[in-house]
């Protein structure tokens, strides 16, 4: 069925369309340039007749699922057929309509099933809640074949319903989730003032109800994210979205682990599983292969380390080629605890080479990457190159007497754990709804890979993964922790959350004036602002020439009187521990002085602090630039000291009222330099001009 203009009437419409002809249940328009296709699906069944001059008109309305809707014309018709061709296109569509309307009809109950499943949803809706809907709804719709416009025509409250959260559902989502976080705070505001020892602000009540699929909480130092911890394990219980055994909460030391266990006894709340990485990686082991795993002695015990590598190294010394690749690499360079003049066999016990050597066997086993692409990595530093194949022999010797042993060091039981996880995640993640992750900054790539080996998996709801920490204090990349899975968090996770805490119980205004802007000079630090809960207007942070440490002990005794006050020392290094402190600690009783390395100080805090012997070479401590271990432990792109500048700003956030920054006059770090040529607000006891030098 067709009707055209005729050939004058076309030569009239010049590039207009001039045709329409019906093809079962679609138009087609036709034009010189092009024909043009339309399903009834995206017609409105609605045939606009007007007449011209001459000849008849006919304006249809289409709306395609990809772009606007549009108008298509076609001109040129003769008059006396446009009514009645309109009319016969319009009784062809009701009638395509009519079959429609009773597939709506069969499949009506099950749409309405769909919307009330979203409409009585309680508590947040994820992430991958929505997209498992969406997908379960566009299934529902292609099976069935129900077209958008027949069931806005036969229930348009559905329609719009359901069209809402498939076409634009993360913005209902949003919508929805902030109008249940305003009832949740409203509904717990009482509960939340009690739940800690203070009651929550509200950055830490907006923290307890993150829990979209993945959620990092940035927790800067003394922001309470031990409270929030707490307080989010037992709101989950409270407000029954959960039970205690279907949390896990784990952490990286045992005694931060036990730390949490004993605050949720104490705040009644037993049943919560709480555990180190190591001891979830032993468990996990355990119940899915069903055989324990056993911790090797050479990984554990320090006696067995040293017997295992003697004997190797005299071994392995005793080979011709193997003392010919050492001495060549003693030609050029040197190796802690081993000299090129004495036999090798003989250094085999030299506890500096062995240490050495076990801290590139660690790096080396921490390693995602394969053994190729490590030399890849390293390709052009000579020396890496170099110590890589001094050490790799040893790793492969290493991980033949794990084997052997039928045994795990910390490391493998990792990658052991998470291999197992990724083919048994459903079964074995499904106890959990929820874990948490205390101090994520210092989380590495196979610690990482477990956890998304344990969220992984096919099954209905994921656990969320809550995760707490600060990247400004991420200060173990030595141990393997890598910085950029926390500042990547989005990337990785690109559906992901991030809230912060912003307010510091533990430092003044100046205090924090001081450290969080000189953190931030790395651009790939995450930007958060961190207000000081005391304001004071009195400069807090006083940079001074090494010599005046006792003057300024003094002057601190006298000032704190009878009055218990602590005071915690910090250095770089265990060398740099004061010849005097036990004097000190004698001679000024008030104070509670106590010796820590910088990184030793992450979680403590002190009334005062002094931070000691920030010299150049010190602290910030020199990196070599080269060979295997800086090869391993370099990150792309990242600033001179990043490192070093995260660990400074530890130990500048230690104290609660005054830190003191301690330099020698004639050496004085780039870091006492930046912070008196800078806008910080510092006083300064240091020469002028030694400060003032590039």
């Amino acid at each position: 069925m067709k009707l055209s203009a005729s050939n004058l009437a076309q030569w009239f419409v010049q590039g207009d369309h001039y045709s329409i002809a019906l093809d079962e249940n679609q138009l087609v328009f036709e034009s010189k340039q092009m024909t043009q296709t339309v399903p009834f699906s995206i017609w409105d069944g609605q045939c606009r007749v007007s007449r011209g001059l001459v000849w008849g008109r006919l304006t249809f309305i289409v709306s395609p699922a990809d772009r606007p809707a549009q108008k298509i014309t076609v001109y040129g018709l003769p008059w006396n057929q446009v009514h009645e061709f309109a009319e016969t296109l319009s009784e062809h569509y009701q009638a395509w309509l009519g079959k429609q309307q009773n597939k709506f009809m069969l499949v009506e109950p099950e749409l309405v099933a769909l919307r009330d499943e979203l409409r009585d949803f309680s508590g947040f809706l994820r992430f991958e809640d929505l997209k498992a809907w969406q997908v379960k709804a566009q299934e529902v719709f292609e099976r069935c074949g129900v077209l958008p416009q027949v069931m806005a025509t036969a229930n348009p409250a559905l329609y719009q319903s359901l069209y809402g959260w498939l076409q634009n559902g993360e913005a209902q989502r949003n919508a929805r989730n902030t109008a249940w976080r305003d009832e949740e705070l409203a509904r717990w505001s009482t509960w939340f003032d009690g739940v800690e020892s203070s009651p929550l602000n509200d950055s830490q009540r907006q923290a307890v109800l993150m829990d979209d699929n993945h959620n990092l909480l940035l927790a800067g130092a003394g922001s309470g994210k031990t409270s929030v911890l707490m307080a989010r394990a037992q709101y989950l219980v409270a407000s029954q979205q959960t039970e205690p055994s279907r949390i896990l909460m784990l952490a990286f030391g045992k005694k931060a682990s036990e730390e949490m266990a004993e605050r949720l006894a104490k705040a009644g709340l037993n049943g919560v599983e709480t555990s180190t990485f190591h001891a979830f990686a032993l468990k996990a082991i355990k119940e899915i292969s069903g055989q324990d795993a056993n911790i090797a002695t050479i990984a554990t015990d320090e006696e067995a380390k040293r017997s295992w590598m003697t004997l190797w190294l005299a071994e392995n010394f005793a080979q011709p080629t193997v003392e010919k690749r050492w001495l060549k690499h003693l030609a050029q360079w040197s190796i802690p605890g081993v000299s090129a003049e004495r036999p090798l066999v003989e250094q085999a016990h030299e506890a500096k080479l062995q240490r050495w050597l076990w801290r590139l066997v660690d790096l080396l086993a921490q390693q995602s990457q394969s053994a190729t692409a490590i030399k890849a990595s390293i390709k052009g530093d000579e020396k890496a190159e170099s110590e890589l194949a001094l050490v790799q022999p040893v790793l492969k010797g290493y991980l033949a007497a794990l084997k052997e042993q039928k045994a795990f060091d910390f490391n493998s039981l990792i990658k052991e754990a998470t291999k197992l996880l990724s083919k048994k995640s459903e079964a074995f993640g499904a106890r959990y709804d929820h874990i948490m992750v205390d101090e994520y900054q210092d989380i590495s790539p196979a610690r990482l890979a477990l956890l998304e080996a344990l969220c992984g998996g096919k099954r209905n709801r994921a656990p969320s993964l809550f995760a707490v920490g600060d990247d400004w204090q991420a200060i173990y990349r030595f141990a393997g922790s890598d910085v950029s899975l926390t500042t990547g968090f989005m990337s990785r996770f690109p559906s992901g959350v991030i809230r912060y805490l912003d307010t510091t119980y533990r430092f003044n205004s100046q205090i924090g004036a001081v450290a969080n802007t000189f953190i931030q000079v790395d651009p790939q630090q995450l930007s958060k602002p961190l207000d000081s809960a005391r304001e004071q207007k009195k400069k807090a942070v006083h940079l001074m020439p090494s010599d005046a440490v006792e003057s300024v002990l003094e002057k601190l005794a006298k000032s704190a009187g009878d009055k218990p006050t602590s005071l915690l020392l910090m250095g770089r290094n265990n060398a740099n521990k004061p010849e005097s402190l036990g004097e000190w600690q004698s001679q000024y009783p008030s104070l509670s002085i106590s010796y820590v390395t910088a990184h030793g100080s992450k979680g403590l805090e002190a009334d005062y602090s002094f931070i000691l012997d920030v010299d150049d070479g010190t602290f910030p401590a020199k990196s070599s630039g080269e060979g295997l271990e800086s090869a391993l432990l370099s990150v792309a792109d990242e600033m001179e000291h990043a490192e070093e500048r995260r660990l400074f700003y530890v130990a500048l956030t230690r104290a609660r009222h005054e830190c003191w920054v301690f330099s020698h006059p004639e050496k004085t770090s780039v870091f006492a330099k930046e912070l008196w040529q800078g806008s910080y607000p510092v006083t300064s006891k240091l020469s002028k001009k030694v400060l003032q030098a590039v």
